[in-house]
Formats: C-alpha cells, structure tokens, sequence
C-alpha cells in the first residue's frame, strides 16, 4: 500500500511540529516529527522544510531547502512512519555536504527518534 506524500504550509504546523515533536540534530540536518492521529484510514506523510538567514544568504538558503526537499522526497516515501509530520532544519553545513551524506545524515535521526518503518 501506497503512502500519500504532502506538504506542511501552515506556520502553526511548524510551530506545534518544534514545540511537541521529537527532534534528532544531525551533521548535516535537523529532523524534527511528529505522530498525527487520523482516525480515518488515509496513510499519509507530511513534511516541511526550512531554513534560517543563519545559514546564509537567499542563493544558500534556497540551495539547501531544494537539496532538503529532494531528500526528503525520496527518503521519507521508503522509511518514514506513516500518518506522521517531519520537518527538516537546514544547517550551515547542509549546503557543502554530499547528498549521500545528507541521505544517511536523514536515516539515523529515523532510527535516533524511532520514527522508522517496522521490518527495516
């Protein structure tokens, strides 16, 4: 069965997502999730990202929230819990660092938050 991938939008998702998610900083990101209860049987993920002037300036930023959501995409279909929000953080190193790097920087904050798919 097939997981729906979507986006989070809203600014009140990211702030519920900071304040009563579980976060896991890592190298290159930081992963931060949540588990919805959806009493309907809609299997769906939602992930947001973002990315502070810290990091640098808008040519950086925007580099590393297309690198992000690029991972995300690909990471979060294959090991993410269902029904589930994530939103990844990036970091001043996110934007020098390999995108397998990056890949496996993502896998170890699943496992670090046991947000990861059972028989994996």
């Amino acid at each position: 069965m097939s997981c729906d991938i979507k986006s989070i939008k809203k600014r009140a998702d990211f702030v519920n997502l900071s304040k009563k998610g579980v976060a896991s900083p890592q190298k290159g990101l930081i992963l931060q999730a949540i588990s919805s209860i959806d009493k309907s049987n809609n299997k769906f993920i939602r992930f947001g990202v973002t990315a502070t002037k810290k990091i640098g300036n808008a040519v950086v930023r925007n580099k590393c929230k297309r690198k992000l959501r690029a991972l995300a995409k690909e990471v979060l279909v294959l090991y993410a819990k269902e029904n589930s929000d994530y939103v990844l953080i990036a970091r001043k190193a996110t934007f020098e660092r390999n995108i397998s790097l990056l890949k496996s920087d993502l896998i170890n904050a699943l496992k670090e938050i046991k947000h990861i798919k059972q028989g994996l």
